[in-house]
C-alpha cells in the first residue's frame, strides 16, 4: 500500500468477516466497518506503514513458499491441500496409465500435482496446458513444472468457461465447492462437458471425483466410452473417451 493509501476489504458474514476485520486491525491499526447483505467491509484509516510491524512479518513468514510431499513440490498456505498431495488425486496417479499422449491439459490444475505425474507417468505426452482460476495456485504450478520436458502452457483462467479444443489427453480432479459451503456438484458436470468440447474424437479424460456426486449422466451425454477403474476412501477414478463422430 503505497503511503496515504487504505485497504478495503468485503467478506461474507460466514467466511470469516469479523475474524478478517480483526486481523487487519492488529496489522493496520483502528478500522471502520459495515455490515449488510450477510456480508461485512471494513476499511483502514490512510496508511503509513503497519500498526505491528513484527506481527507483518510473522504472518508473512507464516506464508512462505515451501517444499511439501517430501521434497516434490513447492506450496504455501491457503492453495487447496497445500501440504500433501489430497487423496484424490493421489489415487488417480495411481491409477494413471503410462501410454496417455499428444497434447495434453489439465483442468483446475491447483499447484501442478497431475500435471506432473502425467509428464513422469508417460513419455508420449508432447505438450501440456495447465487451467487454474487461482492465480496464487497457478503460479506455484510454474514452479512446480519449470523443468518440464515439453512446453507447458499456464492459463489463470476459469475453466467453466470453457477451454481451447484440440487435445489428446485431459487429467482433472474438479472442484465441487463454491465460495460457500455447500457442494456444487454443477462445477464438475461443466468441467466434464469442458473436457469432451476441448477433446479430438478418440481423445482420453482421466479424472477423479468423490463417489457420491452425480456425474454419471454427464459423462454418458458427453462421451463414448466410460470405464471406473478404482472406487477407494469415498472416490472413483474415471476414464472416459470421446466417441469418434463427435466434435472437433
Amino acid at each position: 500500500c503505497a503511503p496515504g493509501g487504505r485497504v478495503l476489504a468485503c467478506v461474507p458474514n460466514n467466511e470469516g468477516a469479523k475474524s478478517a476485520e480483526e486481523d487487519l486491525r492488529q496489522l493496520a491499526g483502528a478500522v471502520g466497518s459495515l455490515s449488510k447483505h450477510k456480508c461485512r467491509a471494513f476499511w483502514t484509516a490512510p496508511l503509513h506503514g503497519p500498526a505491528d510491524a513484527a506481527l507483518l512479518r510473522q504472518w508473512l513468514a507464516l506464508d512462505a513458499v515451501r517444499e511439501v510431499a517430501d521434497g516434490g513440490l513447492f506450496s504455501r498456505p491457503g492453495v487447496f491441500a497445500w501440504d500433501r498431495v489430497d487423496a484424490a488425486s493421489e489415487l488417480l496417479i495411481e491409477h494413471l496409465p503410462g501410454d496417455l499422449r499428444g497434447r495434453a491439459a489439465d483442468l483446475g490444475a491447483g499447484i501442478g500435482v497431475l500435471a506432473k505425474a502425467v509428464l513422469e507417468r508417460c513419455p508420449g505426452i508432447e505438450s501440456l496446458e495447465l487451467y487454474e482460476a487461482e492465480a496464487r495456485a497457478l503460479a506455484l504450478a510454474r514452479r512446480n513444472l519449470a523443468d518440464a520436458r515439453v512446453p507447458v502452457g499456464f492459463h489463470w483462467h476459469d475453466v467453466t468457461a470453457g477451454v481451447a479444443g484440440g487435445f489428446d489427453t485431459i487429467v482433472m480432479n474438479p472442484p465441487f465447492h463454491g465460495q460457500g459451503r455447500g457442494e456444487r456438484p454443477d462445477i464438475g458436470r461443466r468441467f466434464i462437458q469442458v473436457a469432451a468440447e476441448a477433446l479430438r474424437p478418440g481423445g482420453r479424460l482421466w479424472m477423479v471425483a468423490n463417489r457420491h456426486l452425480p456425474y454419471e449422466q454427464t459423462l454418458d451425454a458427453s462421451f463414448g466410452e466410460i470405464r471406473v477403474h478404482a472406487q477407494r476412501d469415498g472416490f472413483k477414478v474415471v476414464e472416459a473417451v470421446k466417441a469418434r463422430g463427435r466434435g472437433r
